[in-house]
């Protein structure tokens, strides 16, 4: 029993970061979706997402939007001559938003899933031999042939936009997030051995401002605090819990929009999140040993334990995140868009966790708004991810992935 304790406390650490569709999810609604950039959005009740100062750009009134997005996923990984695959989709992740717009202020109300939002499952009857590391020394007569995990945060906000004059605009808002994680490991067809779940939340908050130094020409800047939800991590077989933490990083969010014609928006933004680049404890970890070895997750534990300390990976970076969109009047009842996404890896090769890697990605997005009434419309998107081959522990393992997403909202002028 003593085994299969520590067993279930290695491996959950190992691969915590598992079940995430996308690692930190940029697309809060199926606007991001079809232009790949919302950053400096104005004149839709959708700029509540990325752009909420824009708010006050939008006609009087009330609005209300309900959207939800899909995924389809194929993760690869191959350790040494075996290969490993999941291509678990995702379908419900949702985003609902209500703002009020009077005169020169706005105030909303909005949710959406800002990372998670996916399920892993690995099978291999011969057993995941990319958990070697993991398992080596516990005495196990076989590696385990089963991991599955989940995980997703959910994000409200609510918050406010004011317009001191035609060029100038600013906002801020106050947000809850929920973290959820579940893992199970075990034996095809022989049930689980270990089985745990973390629970968080965290308050955090929101503040940014847009300059529109002419009427075709709005920049936009964006800054949000870190998230670090604590809560509690409860082993389901052994009812044995303890406290946890789970992060989203600080982040930087510009964005320009310029509209040539009436007909015609062009859109840019920029994201740098804050991930990775700090150490919450000594800045050259002990047991550097296990943690060039073994994956982040094992080396986190380790020297945690050994300095009691909060560390995270030092073996990380910053996450840049670039994206370029056009959005085409073509009738007063269409509007069709275009977009283009790049975004880095923060996390260094030999630090990869296989079963769900950071790897560097292209997105691209098409779709369409459809507005049959000047008070109702509906936007339709999907994207592609590619993403680049990763390679870690000295080459035995060779990681890759790639993600189609759908989205659909709906978006109604109630007052």
């Amino acid at each position: 029993m003593k085994k299969l304790f520590a067993l279930g406390s290695v491996l959950l650490t190992s691969v915590f970061m598992a079940g995430s569709l996308y690692a930190y999810n940029y697309s809060h609604d199926p606007s991001f979706a079809r232009m790949m950039a919302r950053a400096a959005t104005i004149d839709a009740p959708d700029a509540v997402y990325y752009n909420a100062v824009g708010l006050v750009k939008m006609d009087d009134g009330m609005y209300i939007e309900i959207g939800n997005q899909m995924g389809a996923k194929r993760y690869m990984h191959k350790f040494i001559a075996a290969n490993y695959h999941d291509a678990t989709p995702s379908y419900i992740m949702p985003n609902l938003a209500l703002v009020w717009k009077k005169d020169k202020a706005a105030i909303f109300l909005e949710m959406h899933i800002p990372a998670g939002g996916g399920t892993l499952m690995y099978r291999n009857i011969f057993g995941i031999g990319t958990l070697l590391t993991e398992v080596a020394g516990l005495g196990l007569p076989l590696l385990p042939s089963k991991l599955k995990a989940s995980s997703f945060w959910i994000q409200g906000s609510m918050g406010g936009s004011f317009a001191f004059t035609e060029w100038l605009a600013v906002t801020g808002c106050v947000k809850y997030s929920m973290y959820s994680y579940e893992m199970a490991v075990g034996y095809v067809g022989l049930g689980t051995i270990s089985k745990e779940k973390t629970s968080a939340g965290a308050f955090s908050g929101a503040g940014g401002i847009m300059i529109t130094p002419m009427k075709e020409l709005s920049i936009t800047a964006l800054y949000s605090t870190e998230v670090i939800a604590r809560g509690t991590t409860r082993d389901l077989k052994t009812h044995y819990s303890h406290i946890d933490e789970a992060r989203l990083p600080d982040y930087l969010l510009i964005g320009i929009n310029i509209k040539p014609t009436e007909t015609l928006s062009i859109q840019a933004s920029y994201q740098l999140n804050f991930s990775n680049q700090k150490n919450y404890g000594a800045s050259t970890p002990t047991a550097s040993l296990v943690r060039d070895f073994a994956y982040a997750g094992v080396g986190l534990t380790t020297s945690t334990l050994i300095t009691g300390g909060n560390t995270q990976d030092y073996k990380g970076r910053m996450n840049h995140k670039v994206g370029l969109g056009g959005e085409l009047k073509v009738h007063k009842m269409l509007m069709l868009s275009l977009g283009l996404s790049y975004e880095t890896q923060d996390c260094y090769p030999r630090a990869q966790i296989p079963f769900d890697p950071e790897l560097k990605n292209i997105g691209v997005g098409l779709g369409m708004k459809i507005m049959p009434t000047d008070n109702f419309s509906i936007q339709i998107g999907g994207a592609k991810y590619t993403y680049f081959t990763d390679h870690m522990m000295l080459g035995l393992v060779k990681m890759n992935k790639s993600v189609w997403q759908g989205a659909i909202s709906l978006t109604a002028k109630v007052m």
